[in-house]
């Protein structure tokens, strides 16, 4: 029997410590094959891209942290990686290599960044899939082969990945990098892609992104565990001081397909994410979000988010009606915005037009209410 540990999301900006107790970092080493998200790029060499939002980097000990910690596979595909270019993104793949430690998601080149890892773990062979959203490095049509970047979980080359694997792998996981930051439940449509991949073959699809736990299904045959939070995440402007309740992933495999899935719940306190029980995340109830009562809850985060968007870019209206100064200092992702010397606005609406995440949020809400007009619903 093989089993894989895979957590959420990690970025240490502060700690040059472990950043588990002894407890976690057991379950970890007796794993066969740990997994996890390496949201940014090792501090040394780069320097900031233009984009929205924040920039984060990572302190250059965290690769040999995490090495220690038994972490054997870094996926790089997600929105931060590349937020100090491609110097930094191929300082932080050098610093992987030097510590023997494995990397998927990301490259200095098309090529390398699509190229999934195949890893033959006692009987047992693994194709392994690591694709994002389309942020700031993204890889997508408009990218040439030699550029540095990340895998677009929407390029075409993914669904074939996945029928290729599917006929060389004995199990097939897909670990994607999307969603909206901060709520319960994923959108539909991104519940819909990743049944979508599972229809292809995948046997596991693993989010990330959202920060929070969300919520899992069996499809058919496959599993799909939309959100495992965050695993360690020290970023002073966002987390430094929350709890981040959240849960990771061991998963049995034998026989050539998955025999059991244990849920590891844990959460940070004092730089350092802890053992807990199983009381620290009601999955049971994340779980219910997704059936019974799911699209009105959708439609609210939906027109939440909405919200935001036109507050921040004025792209559709030049009014809201939400309270604007709360709004800054509710929202980590706008506070960190508001207090740039300049906002490059092309820059801002491009990003939520591309994104596919707010673009499913404008989508939903004008289609919702221009029906609701249309038929006086």
């Amino acid at each position: 029997m093989t089993s894989l540990f895979i957590c959420g999301d990690i970025l240490n900006e502060y700690n040059d410590q472990e950043i588990c107790d002894h407890n976690l970092k057991e379950i970890i080493k007796k794993s066969d094959y740990a997994i996890c998200n390496f949201e940014a790029p090792i501090e040394g060499f780069g320097s900031k891209i233009q984009k929205s939002g924040i920039h984060l980097r990572q302190k250059r000990e965290t690769v040999e942290i995490l090495k220690n910690t038994g972490f054997n596979l870094l996926c790089l595909s997600n929105n931060h990686i590349m937020d100090y270019g491609k110097e930094a993104l191929d300082d932080t793949i050098n610093e992987i290599k030097e510590n023997n430690l494995e990397y998927i998601g990301a490259g200095m080149d098309f090529k390398s960044a699509y190229k999934p890892l195949i890893k033959q773990i006692d009987n047992i062979k693994l194709g392994i899939i690591n694709c994002c959203e389309a942020q700031f490095g993204v890889l997508d049509n408009k990218s040439n082969k030699t550029d540095a970047g990340y895998a677009w979980i929407n390029h075409r080359l993914i669904c074939q990945i996945i029928l290729n694997l599917k006929e060389e792998c004995d199990c097939v996981i897909l670990l994607a990098h999307a969603g909206l930051e901060d709520v319960s439940i994923p959108q539909i449509e991104w519940r819909e892609k990743y049944k979508l991949f599972c229809d292809l073959g995948v046997d596991i699809v693993v989010g990330s992104h959202p920060h929070v736990p969300q919520g899992y299904e069996k499809y058919n045959n496959s599993y799909i565990f939309y959100s495992l939070g965050n695993f360690y995440f020290d970023d002073k402007e966002n987390h430094l001081a929350k709890r981040d309740s959240s849960f990771s992933l061991l998963i049995q495999i034998d026989d050539k397909k998955v025999s059991g899935i244990d849920f590891v719940y844990h959460y940070t306190e004092i730089n350092k994410v802890r053992l807990a029980t199983k009381d620290e995340v009601d999955i049971e109830e994340l779980n219910n979000l997704l059936g019974k009562g799911y699209e009105y809850l959708h439609k609210k985060i939906s027109n939440e988010a909405y919200a935001n968007i036109l507050t921040v870019t004025k792209l559709f209206s030049k009014t809201t009606n939400i309270n604007f100064k709360n709004f800054i200092k509710n929202n980590n992702f706008i506070r960190s915005m508001f207090k740039k010397d300049k906002i490059d606005k092309k820059v801002t609406n491009m990003h939520y037009l591309r994104n596919e995440s707010y673009y499913y949020v404008i989508k939903n809400v004008l289609i919702d209410r221009i029906y609701n007009k249309t038929t006086g619903r």
